[in-house]
């Protein structure tokens, strides 16, 4: 078993949360099934986030891995969210750990598969920028010329991204406190930039005239 790692370190990744009744977030959503122990695989749910599949539970007799039970095989899924396993003292999977037990990733979970964000989850410019447990979700700053309006930070979901010049689009979270001509669910140009000496994502409003799915004329507040 290796140490904790880090968020971006364990998507894609096997781990294993050993006495998992020892933290009751964990206990209801098992309450039907038997084992001690959980073997779940790490994926990125783009709305939900960093999210944990339970795959098998297990106990440990006498130093040897014992299977108990298995979501699947009750045709039921069981999935934890960052939040809940980030407190536990989880544990990623090294080679050989539980025997012959064959690794195989749920083919049900390759539908959260998103290669076109492979890049803008990489980017770890982006990282102190996203929000913990959910890296498609960026905090954007907008800028208004309006001296009455001053710059706020709102949450944006990532719609696609250009690794190269630092720039994407994003569907804004949140309505912004302020009046900046873009409102919730609305799409939102990014770009990531120096603003007075600090390197910021600013927020860059889509002309109303061009769809979100056409190449944007981008107009910077």
């Amino acid at each position: 078993m290796s140490e904790l790692k880090k968020e971006n370190e364990i998507w894609g990744q096997w781990i294993t949360i050993d006495n998992y009744r020892n933290y009751p977030a964990l206990v209801n959503m098992l309450a039907d099934f038997v084992g001690d122990n959980i073997l779940g695989f790490v994926y990125i749910d783009h709305v939900a986030g960093t999210t944990l599949e339970v795959v098998k539970l297990f106990n440990n007799v006498d130093g040897k891995i014992v299977f108990t039970d298995s979501p699947y095989d009750k045709e039921i899924r069981v999935i934890i969210r960052h939040a809940q396993f980030s407190e536990t003292l989880y544990q990623v999977i090294q080679d050989n750990f539980l025997g012959d037990y064959e690794f195989v990733k749920p083919l049900y979970i390759e539908s959260y598969d998103r290669d076109d964000l492979t890049e803008f989850r990489r980017d770890v410019n982006l990282d102190p920028f996203r929000a913990e447990g959910f890296p498609d979700d960026i905090k954007i700053l907008l800028l208004s010329k309006d001296n009455d309006t001053t710059p706020e930070l709102v949450w944006g979901r990532i719609v696609k991204y250009n690794h190269l010049n630092k720039n994407g689009l994003c569907q804004l979270m949140v309505q912004p406190n302020q009046d900046f001509g873009i409102n919730k669910n609305e799409g939102l140009g990014f770009v990531m930039t120096e603003v007075e000496d600090e390197v910021w994502i600013v927020g860059i409003i889509i002309d109303k005239k061009v769809k979100v799915e056409s190449k944007p004329w981008w107009k910077i507040w």
